[in-house]
């Protein structure tokens, strides 16, 4: 993993999600990422959950405007940075510009999209989320293998939702993750 040093540089250097999403309209790969973030809204429930979360947490997607799961979880991630701005930090990396981070961070032997690092107030790494989330695998998997397919769930009724529910997840379990530290708790007097 990187240390503290390095992910804040990236970060500092990174996009919001509007100027990520704009650097994909030459090539027309914004639209996707629009369509998405449109079909996105956090439930009553999540948006409570979202504003209840109280250690600043920093994200940084490194990702590409030209993949659809990444414009998936990327509008997910919007979503849900929306809903407590003061807290949840997010900018986005352009995977092609930042090969030297890439390379550091293979998925099964490659160079998967996207890669999305939670970080702490202070930058410490925290934990890693890549590539596509369960719901999408088993879809795929269901698709490609049929009845062979090793899958506990059924396909989603709306494989969207079901993608924002899963990366919400992460977001939750990174908070609990950072609300229980106990460096950050001491630090805070929590």
């Amino acid at each position: 993993m990187f240390n503290a040093a390095t992910l804040r540089t990236k970060f500092e250097s990174a996009l919001t999600y509007d100027q990520f999403v704009a650097s994909g309209e030459p090539e027309g790969h914004h639209t996707q990422w629009r369509q998405r973030h449109a079909q996105l809204e956090l439930t009553d429930a999540q948006r409570a959950l979202v504003a209840g979360f109280t250690r600043e947490t920093r994200v940084l997607s490194m990702t590409g405007t030209w993949c659809g799961d990444c414009a998936l979880q990327g509008a997910a991630m919007a979503r849900i940075a929306e809903a407590n701005p003061g807290t949840i930090h997010l900018r986005f990396l352009n995977r092609n510009d930042h090969p030297e981070l890439q390379v550091r961070v293979p998925i099964n032997g490659g160079m998967r999209v996207p890669v999305t690092f939670f970080l702490a107030e202070d930058f410490e790494p925290v934990s890693r989320f890549g590539d596509r989330t369960l719901s999408r695998y088993r879809s795929m998997a269901r698709k490609a293998l049929g009845d062979a397919a090793p899958v506990l769930a059924e396909a989603p009724a709306d494989p969207v939702r079901a993608v924002l529910d899963e990366v919400l997840e992460e977001f939750e379990r990174t908070q609990l993750l950072l609300r229980l530290s106990t460096r950050l708790r001491e630090r805070h007097g929590d």
